[in-house]
């Protein structure tokens, strides 16, 4: 399409640039509507979990820890060593996941096995 064309008055684009960008303002915006409820649904649950173990095979073992449930974590966590398991990782967990905005409600701690450490 030559310069001309595009300036004819007799063929107009079918969308406006304006409603272009709206729509696609639209859309990412539901989908960050989608990605924070699903989020804030992940959350709700695991601050309703009363397990510490989160996660246990042969191989790996996940352990959530938060507030006031400092001593069942301890147990846990000798438990886990005693058994051969090696901590790896931990992890913060944020309530709300919105840039500056650090609300953490717990940590995850990531353990391997020795026998599965190479």
């Amino acid at each position: 399409m030559g310069i001309k064309d595009r300036f004819s008055k007799k063929e107009k684009p079918k969308k406006s640039t304006t409603d272009v960008v709206k729509e696609e303002l639209s859309k990412e915006l539901n989908e960050d509507k989608e990605n924070v409820i699903k989020h804030s649904k992940r959350i709700k649950k695991l601050w309703q979990t009363k397990e510490i173990v989160q996660f246990k095979t042969d191989a790996i073992a996940v352990l959530w820890k938060k507030k006031g449930r400092e001593d069942e974590f301890f147990e846990n966590f000798d438990k886990l060593t005693k058994e051969g398991y090696e901590l790896k990782m931990s992890e913060g967990i944020k309530a709300l996941d919105a840039g500056p905005i650090d609300m953490q409600i717990g940590l995850y701690y990531y353990f391997q096995h020795k026998d599965f450490v190479k």
